[in-house]
C-alpha cells in the first residue's frame, strides 16, 4: 500500500500522463518483485536455523511491518509521498526506498512457504496494478486515500498474521 500511497499523492500534486504512469509503474513493480525476491530467498535460506520457531519469527516480522505502516501513515505529510519521475534517479530512489517493507516482509514469507514463482509475480501484479490505480485516483483529487490505505494495508497484514497465528496454534 505504500506504493499506491506514494502514487497518490503524486498525481493530486502534477499532472502524470499514460505515458510516464506506466513507467513509474513498471520501476516500482520490479523493484518490489526483486526485493521480495531476494527476502524471500533470504528467509527460505535461514528457515532450518529457527526450526519449530519460524512461524513466531515471521509473525514478529509481519506485526513489526503493519505497526510501521500505521505509524508511518499517522506521521509521513503528503510531500514526503511525492514522486519527481522526471528524474530517473529519484525515481529508482523511490522505488529502492519503497520496496525494502516488501523485503522485510518476503522474509517471513520466504519462512513459511516454498513457492517463490508465485510470490513475486503476485507482488509485482499487485504493486503494477496500485501505481496506475493510484495515480489515477490521485488525478480525481482524492489526496486524502493516502494515509488511508496505508492504515488499511497495516490492518490486512494484522489480520493475515492473526489468520497464519491461529493455524499455528491449530484453531483454525
Amino acid at each position: 500500500m505504500v506504493p499506491f500511497s506514494v502514487a497518490l499523492s503524486s498525481s493530486v500534486y502534477r499532472c502524470i500522463e499514460w505515458k510516464e504512469t506506466f513507467r513509474i509503474a513498471l520501476v516500482f513493480a520490479i523493484f518490489h518483485a526483486a526485493m521480495a525476491a531476494i527476502g524471500w530467498g533470504i528467509g527460505y535460506s535461514i528457515k532450518g536455523l529457527f526450526y519449530d520457531m519460524k512461524v513466531p519469527v515471521a509473525l514478529l516480522i509481519l506485526f513489526f511491518i503493519a505497526l510501521r505502516l500505521f505509524i508511518d501513515s499517522r506521521r509521513n505529510n503528503r510531500q514526503l509521498r511525492i514522486i519527481i519521475s522526471g528524474d530517473t534517479r529519484i525515481l529508482f530512489s523511490f522505488g529502492l526506498v519503497t520496496s525494502i517493507n516488501t523485503a522485510l516482509l518476503s522474509i517471513g514469507v520466504g519462512m513459511l512457504y516454498s513457492g517463490f514463482l508465485p510470490f513475486t509475480g503476485l507482488v509485482f501484479g499487485t504493486v503494477f496494478i496500485l501505481i496506475i490505480l493510484g495515480i489515477r485516483i490521485g488525478k480525481l483529487g482524492m489526496m486524502n486515500l493516502g494515509w488511508i490505505a496505508e492504515v488499511l494495508g497495516a490492518l490486512g497484514l494484522s489480520i493475515a498474521g492473526i489468520f497464519i497465528l491461529l493455524q499455528y496454534l491449530k484453531l483454525v
